[in-house]
């Protein structure tokens, strides 16, 4: 039976290269480094001194870990410099493993890595983004201790943003039979059946289950193989079964299908899930069992009704986002990654793109649970055998993701789209992207002068499947328009849209900012300040975007159209890299809604209020400030009809609220409050205001979205922290030093407090606040019990914290996992250096 191994605990971390890796081999000769034998790596066998090297758990991003900030360094990679790293860990095999199919998965490393098992090479793997396994049957040792090492070279980029370096994804070994399932080696078609037409009344279904088997064994005969449904609900509701002739070392695929009665839909607001068993039989002994997730829904792309959801019109309100986040970097957690979800759905996104790689498993994971629909994305457009099969390994791994709507085969590739070449390529990538899946569409990221591109591509062949536009060309917004009365029955979407910058609470210019001497001076060229006030200044008014771009209510006046299905606006979160237009000490870009640590900038509140369905409104600046400040814009975002603005108990006046837009006011600042009300049919609907806070007195520490947390080692918590005045009034401006302690069963891991100039290191257990807020991350142990944060300051009250971690490792992991394969187990702490033994 297979058995999974949670591999992300310690290893140790060597930075940089070691030059001679051949020794303790057979003879001293091949101690010489131009001398290279099997198995004589000697950084990967059992025994080898690492008294220097760190010790560290995975994920782990060694430039976020070093955080060697440095001018040296490219800004599109946060001046932070790449380099090369040995990662070695050492495990125990249990003897009645002997004779079994023993593999390691790596979701993800990056960049160029070399892995070697108790000496011997098991291959080697150039792309930092996709997924990959390596059967190390014939170099472990049962009953013994073994030892993996991996050599990871991030000298190389592969974007233009912060792609963070080293094993920043997880791993685990997996132990099975000689005859399984082959590594994402099932592919679940499901089809939706209205029993009246309708998709609002009962539904049917089927399923079309293929299943890859491998035997590395003697084995030949008969085999029965077995696919259990189970229900949302996790009630076995249909069982399929075949029986087959396996050969000897030999592969074979089988089909299995069959009807589905009263299905339930996976969909945005309902993300129902069903999920296969898969089991092989040989002589009546079960030998392999393979979990798989799926969901049935509908997806249509039509001019009249744009993009439809289980038959339902659904504007795409997306993001694209990059890897990263405060305190951690590029190596997110599942647990960072599912908050991250979270922060979206909350505000009201529907749609990510992910922007421009193969993401971690697990956000597909929680996409799929949250209900966010997903454009996944290879890397680079090329029909190379290396990016042919990087295209493979993704659509393979993700194509029974429910949350998974359509593949982009490629990005913004100028040297290649409009051009014969990029024709010849993309046909390619088509062709393979529909053989491997036949149930989703395709679509391609398409920039610059699209609109002659696409027109260009459509007369040599190349068509396809969904149109994708990034931007407008000089912010012309007819453009949809115009290429609608060119080709009236294509649907588009706006696969890449805004690209407008902001910081968060800096509504006031920023010294070490206001002088043009902050910027890249070829940056000028690409950049919009449209209120010349705050020339040279990113505020928080979100007024500075690129010659191509837009601010999100631009975008969404634009897309207001029904061959328009949505779009995905750039970014969800700031990021580390691309820091244009500012130049040093600058590490992380302004293009975010939500800053590095999770925090909404008023532009998300934009979003957040133009796309919720019940009344909303959103009012900024704050109300602290200096008294002398003078003139002050106020900004009402709202979804109502009328909006009124009230200072100090003197209305300005109700006043109609435009669909797409803002209500401005020029208000002379005075302390007190500042209130904004929404209306409907003359009535009062909603209402927000900020009162002017005095002198902080307390730290506050609030746990964003608390849930029950787990014991095992992986889990996180999320923590804001802000100050507060004598009443209890948030304290918008305080940049106060912050210092951190964390006792009980959990740890420090980092923080954050998404000021893109701060150059502090994130593992410090200490942060000042950046306009009034911090953010705290802390991992839980594998015990369960309390975790307590004490937060502590010069001249304030301090503040305790303490959080339950109640779920032990094999609950949460049965539960809600994922992984291809049976729900991992997590193994015993361990007693001596031969640790997670099974």
């Amino acid at each position: 039976m297979r058995k999974i191994l949670n591999m992300d605990f310690n290893w140790k971390f060597h930075d940089g290269d070691i030059e001679v890796t051949n020794f303790n081999s057979v003879h001293e000769v091949f101690d010489n480094p131009s001398f290279m034998k099997s198995a004589n790596c000697g950084i990967a066998k059992v025994g080898y001194d690492k008294h220097e090297w760190d010790e560290v758990s995975l994920p782990h991003d060694f430039k976020h870990y070093k955080s060697e900030f440095t001018k040296e360094a490219i800004a599109t990679q946060g001046y932070l410099l790449g380099g090369i790293a040995w990662y070695r860990k050492e495990f125990f095999i249990p003897a009645e493993c002997e004779g079994k199919s023993i593999s390691i998965e790596f979701d993800g490393i990056f960049r160029d890595s070399e892995v070697y098992v108790n000496g011997s090479y098991a291959g080697n793997h150039l792309s930092g983004y996709t997924s990959f396994s390596y059967d190390i049957s014939d170099f472990v040792l049962c009953g013994e201790n073994n030892a993996i090492a991996v050599r990871v070279d991030a000298t190389k980029y592969e974007g233009w943003w912060y792609e963070g370096a080293g094993i920043y994804r997880n791993v685990r070994l997996v132990i099975a039979d000689r005859l399984k399932v082959k590594y994402n080696g099932v592919f679940v078609k499901p089809t939706v059946k209205p029993l009246n037409g309708s998709l609002d009344g009962p539904l049917d279904g089927s399923l079309e289950i293929e299943i890859e088997l491998e035997n590395e064994s003697t084995i030949s005969g008969p085999a029965k193989v077995v696919a259990e449904i189970f229900d949302p609900n996790g009630l076995k509701v249909n069982e399929y079964t075949t029986i087959i002739n396996v050969d000897e070392y030999e592969e074979t695929t089988v089909c299995l299908s069959g009807d589905m009665r009263n299905i339930e839909l996976w969909d945005i607001d309902s993300p129902k899930q069903y999920h296969t068993i898969i089991s092989l039989f040989v002589n009546n002994n079960k030998v392999d069992e393979y979990l798989e997730k799926f969901g049935f829904r509908t997806v249509e792309y039509t001019v009249e009704k744009g993009f439809l959801l289980n038959g339902k019109p659904r504007k795409l309100q997306g993001v694209c986002v990059h890897d990263d986040f405060a305190g951690v970097g590029t190596a997110m957690t599942r647990a960072v990654i599912r908050h991250k979800i979270f922060l979206l759905k909350q505000w009201g996104a529907n749609a990510y793109r992910t922007s421009h790689n193969p993401p971690s498993p697990h956000l597909l994971e929680a996409c799929d649970d949250f209900g966010i629909l997903v454009m996944d994305e290879v890397r680079l457009m090329n029909s190379s055998e290396e990016y042919l099969g990087q295209m493979t390994d993704l659509i393979k791994r993700d194509r029974n993701h429910p949350s998974v709507f359509i593949w982009s085969i490629g990005n913004e590739e100028m040297a290649i789209h409009g051009r014969k070449i990029g024709v010849q390529i993309g046909k390619h990538m088509l062709r393979v992207a529909h053989k491997l899946d036949p149930t989703r569409a395709c679509t391609y990221a398409n920039n610059g002068n699209w609109y002659d591109i696409t027109i260009f591509h459509e007369n040599n062949g190349l068509h396809m499947d969904v149109l994708g536009f990034n931007y407008y060309v000089l912010r012309s917004f007819d453009m949809y328009e115009k290429f609608h009365e060119k080709y009236p029955d294509k649907m588009l979407i706006g696969t890449e849209n805004g690209s407008a910058q902001s910081t968060r609470g800096q509504y006031l210019p920023r010294e070490c900012e206001n002088h043009k001497d902050a910027y890249v001076d070829s940056s000028m060229r690409i950049m919009i300040w449209s209120n010349p006030k705050r020339l040279y200044n990113i505020s928080a008014y979100g007024e500075t975007y690129t010659t191509w771009g837009a601010t999100p209510l631009e975008t969404f006046r634009t897309a207001d159209k029904d061959y328009v299905g949505g779009y995905f606006l750039w970014t969800g979160f700031d990021y580390r890299g691309e820091v244009v237009p500012v130049n040093w000490p600058s590490t992380i870009t302004r293009f975010g809604l939500i800053d590095l640590c999770g925090f909404m900038k008023d532009t998300a509140h934009h979003c957040r209020v133009k796309w919720s369905k019940e009344p909303a409104i959103h009012l900024y600046p704050h109300w602290t400030f200096d008294e002398n400040v003078g003139e002050l814009e106020v900004d009402i975002v709202a979804n109502t009809e009328e909006v009124e603005l009230i200072v100090n108990g003197e209305s300005y006046g109700r006043v109609e609220n435009p669909k797409w837009d803002i209500v401005q006011n020029f208000v002379k600042y005075e302390p007190g409050e500042i209130i904004a009300v929404g209306y409907n049919n003359g009535q009062e609907v909603v209402r927000t205001s900020y009162k002017t806070a005095g002198k902080p007195v307390k730290i506050n520490l609030e746990v964003i979205n608390l849930r029950e947390y787990t014991a095992d080692g992986e889990d996180n918590v999320f923590v804001k922290v802000d100050l507060l005045d004598e009443n209890g009034i948030h304290c918008p401006n305080a940049d106060n030093l912050i210092s951190f302690d964390v006792s009980g069963e959990g740890e420090f891991l980092g923080c954050g407090n998404g000021d893109p100039m701060d150059l502090d290191h994130e593992m410090n257990p200490n942060r000042k606040l950046f306009n009034g807020l911090a953010l705290v991350i802390l991992k839980t142990k594998r015990q369960t019990g309390k975790i307590k944060l004490v937060a502590k300051s010069f001249g304030l009250e301090p503040a305790e914290l303490e959080v339950n971690v109640t779920l032990k490792a094999t609950d949460i992991l049965v539960e809600e996992s994922r992984m291809k394969g049976v729900a991992p187990k997590v193994a015993e702490p361990e007693k001596d250096a031969a640790d997670n033994a099974l």
